[in-house]
Order: C-alpha cells, then sequence, then structure tokens
C-alpha cells in the first residue's frame, strides 16, 4: 500500500480508535478512579495508579510513594468462545516490566526491613500478572526509600518575619493539620494559606505566620 494511503487510512481510524500503541478500544476506569479511552497510555498510567495506591494503603497516612513504570503495554489479540461461536478478543499485557518505587517516611519514622521485604514480594506478584509470559525474570523492580532529613537539609532557605517559622510539608499534611500542630486549633488554616501563594504541597518548605493574638477582653 503507498506510504500516502496509509497516512490517510491511519488518520480516518483515528477519529474511531486510534491508531498504532494509542488505539482506542473502548473505554476504561483508570486507577484513580476516573473514565478514560482503553488504549496504553491510559492502562499504562493505570498500572502505576493501582499498585502505588495498594502502597499507600498499606503504609498507612503520612507515607509518600511515587511509582513508575518505564515500558508501555501491547494488545494481545486473543481467541475467546462467544455465544455465536468463536470471536477475537484481546487484552493489553507487557512484554517486561521494569518498575521503580520511591517511598518517603513521616518525619520520625523508618520503612522496617520486614515490611520493605513484604512490599517487593507483594509488587512483583501483582506485576507479574501483568505480563504475557508469567515469567518472574522479565520483572526489574527496585524499591528505594527516601531520606527525609535530606529532603529537609535540600530544601531552600524561607526568609522569614519576626515571630514566623518554617515546616517542610510532609506527605498526607492539610492545612488543618499544621494549624493545630502550631497554633492548637485547626481554626488558622486560612492564615498558613495567605502566606503561601506558592502552595503547600508535600515536599514544600512554607512560613508559618506568627500566632494571631488572642482577642482583648471586653471591659464590663
Amino acid at each position: 500500500m503507498p506510504r500516502l494511503a496509509l497516512l490517510v487510512l491511519c488518520i480516518l481510524s483515528l477519529a474511531i480508535t486510534g491508531c498504532g500503541d494509542e488505539a482506542n478500544r473502548g473505554i476504561v476506569i483508570t486507577g484513580d478512579g476516573k473514565v478514560g479511552a482503553n488504549n496504553a497510555r491510559n492502562q499504562h498510567e493505570s498500572a502505576q495508579d493501582v499498585l502505588r495506591i495498594a502502597i499507600e494503603d498499606d503504609l498507612g497516612k503520612g507515607w509518600g510513594v511515587k511509582l513508575v513504570i518505564d515500558e508501555a503495554p501491547v494488545w494481545i489479540e486473543e481467541a475467546n468462545m462467544h455465544a455465536g461461536g468463536w470471536g477475537s478478543d484481546g487484552t493489553w499485557r507487557w512484554e517486561k516490566i521494569t518498575a521503580t518505587v520511591e517511598i518517603t517516611p513521616p518525619a520520625g519514622q523508618q520503612l522496617s526491613e520486614a515490611k520493605r521485604a513484604d512490599l517487593e514480594e507483594g509488587s512483583r506478584k501483582h506485576l507479574l500478572t501483568k505480563l504475557r509470559k508469567k515469567d518472574p525474570a522479565l520483572i526489574a523492580f527496585t524499591l528505594k526509600v527516601a531520606d527525609p532529613a535530606a529532603a529537609v537539609a535540600a530544601a531552600p532557605a524561607v526568609p522569614l518575619a519576626t515571630g514566623q517559622r518554617s515546616y517542610l510539608v510532609q506527605p498526607g499534611d492539610t492545612l488543618a493539620d499544621i494549624s493545630t500542630a502550631f497554633y492548637g486549633s485547626p481554626q488558622h488554616w486560612r492564615l498558613i494559606a495567605q502566606a503561601n501563594p506558592g502552595g503547600t504541597q508535600a515536599g514544600q518548605t512554607i512560613v508559618i505566620p506568627a500566632q494571631p493574638a488572642a482577642p482583648a477582653p471586653s471591659t464590663p
């Protein structure tokens, strides 16, 4: 087939299902609960989200988890028996998987060797189900544990005014939590938000304003 005709055919098919690795094969519920096209990109992101969320749920609140799978899946055609006879179906599978997980413990906590081994074993078993050939040798899995102290040391210095303090936001922190920790009440969360227009995401060093003065008692 001439290249021009092939290009036209591919463009036309994109309007319906996509072409190549980006082919859309219906819809899929991704790992973060969104509805998207059933293609290699969304399947790849969904696989990362599902395993990351499972690890986060296992570790509990306050633990940060980043997960990256290097390879994308491929569509594997399969023959299935339907009510009307044999038909063609398929699924997404990986030829091999290179996965890297980075875990950041909450301040003052460490990942035990037993928990590390449990996470590695569980992750490998889960990834094995994604392979086209169920061969553990096709999985390269790396688990890294970040040092919270190193993150604090690497955080940029924040110029502070009189009475202000700084704080490195931890995974799972909310403004209400931070307000309670520094002021003894969650009601001053807006004060923290207003003092940090650049955001208060995990990993950022933010400014904690001076505690607002209590209102003077009224004179009888």
